[in-house]
């Protein structure tokens, strides 16, 4: 029977890997009291299994296509038939297609985490900005994930500032899975296996030598996210600072050229997304993010609660958190100098970047507990 108090609430986003990497202690929650289904295009690399939920597969995809019209027709009747409390989107595509049903069935909330037209010129940038503004004018309420984002959406659109819940960030980070001893996450990474290679293995348990230094990136390789700065700079710096390595983790979105030079530079490596990214993180010697945009960057915060000090790009979204020789280290974005000089500084000031790992996590576990986050956002939708 259903609650009393039970809402049926939709979750759009383009691949189920947003939801495994921002959206699941927010649906474990919201599940409690409502009845949630989650609307993304299938991939079969990540696979989503939660109890209590519903799956509807719609094909969101990033870039514009015929099929969008099918797309935008199936979610019409789909809010038509099921009648839902509150659709809320996540990502751009998914956000013009809850926009353009806000006519049916409950209220069409939108959540901002990232510009993907921040990059773009001409014609490319005016329509992917118009669909941004048809997505705030359509919608009930639009939320942006830090308030740097927020005031950025609101300057370039010429529009009013989407809500900010908290201080920031979609869903927090979870103390308990990432404030681990170094000693613990080394016990955990001897024990796993089929994940990584025994190089790989060998280099985070720093076996040979203490002496290394591993500067780590996780997310997608993107030229968004600053990978071709990141390799070039990591390269200049490695041939100054031999025991250097990067190690790159997240799914290939890179052309074949670019790629190819990944895999020819020196004490670099790749491998595929994991979820066993809490072991490696205090293995680290530093995360590394040098975006050219982004949301809030939830994996700054699993660094912070891991301890490991930060180096990321000056831009809306990880400044609402990170201040320069404070808490991280800030660079200008698609400054390969620049970052070369912040791998310099973090290997020649060991102890100033672990004064900045400490700052870090204390302001993660002062405003950006998961609890905390999650709390504040499923009250916003439950009231």
């Amino acid at each position: 029977m259903k609650k009393p108090s039970e809402n049926k609430i939709f979750i759009m986003v383009n691949s189920p890997l947003f939801i495994i990497q921002h959206l699941l202690p927010i649906i474990n929650k919201l599940k409690q009291n409502n009845k949630v289904y989650l609307l993304y295009k299938e991939d079969n690399n990540f696979k989503i299994k939660i109890n209590n939920i519903e799956t509807i597969l719609i094909p969101i995809n990033r870039e514009p296509s015929l099929q969008d019209l099918l797309s935008l027709a199936k979610l019409g009747l789909l809010r038509f038939f099921l009648k839902p409390n509150i659709c809320i989107s996540f990502t751009p595509k998914a956000g013009l297609l809850n926009a353009l049903t806000c006519f049916s069935y409950g209220k069409t909330y939108h959540y901002f985490t990232g510009q993907r037209w921040v990059n773009f010129n001409g014609i490319k940038l005016n329509f992917y900005k118009f669909i941004d503004k048809i997505i705030i004018k359509y919608c009930d309420k639009t939320f942006c994930d830090s308030n740097s984002q927020a005031e950025f959406v609101s300057k370039q659109l010429q529009t009013f500032k989407p809500y900010v819940i908290g201080r920031g960030s979609i869903s927090g980070v979870n103390l308990k899975k990432y404030n681990v001893e170094k000693s613990y996450a080394k016990e955990r990474l001897i024990r796993t296996k089929n994940i990584f290679n025994d190089k790989i293995k060998n280099l985070l348990l720093k076996k040979d030598t203490l002496n290394k230094t591993i500067f780590g990136f996780v997310g997608r390789l993107h030229i968004d996210k600053g990978i071709n700065e990141l390799i070039n700079a990591f390269e200049l710096h490695n041939k100054e600072f031999k025991n250097s390595y990067l190690l790159l983790i997240g799914p290939n979105e890179l052309d074949q050229k670019l790629y190819k030079k990944i895999k020819d530079l020196n004490n670099c490596f790749h491998i595929k997304f994991i979820n066993e990214i809490h072991i490696i993180m205090p293995c680290l010697s530093c995360l590394v993010l040098p975006s050219h945009r982004e949301g809030f960057g939830s994996v700054i915060l699993e660094a912070a609660a891991s301890k490991t000090p930060i180096i990321t790009t000056d831009i809306p979204g990880p400044r609402d958190f990170i201040k320069h020789l404070y808490n991280g280290y800030l660079v200008k974005p698609k400054d390969i100098y620049d970052l070369k000089e912040s791998f310099d500084y973090l290997v020649l000031n060991s102890k100033n970047s672990q004064k900045f790992a400490k700052n870090a996590f204390d302001l993660c576990n002062k405003y950006y507990t998961e609890e905390y986050v999650c709390n504040l956002f499923v009250d916003e939708l439950n009231n």
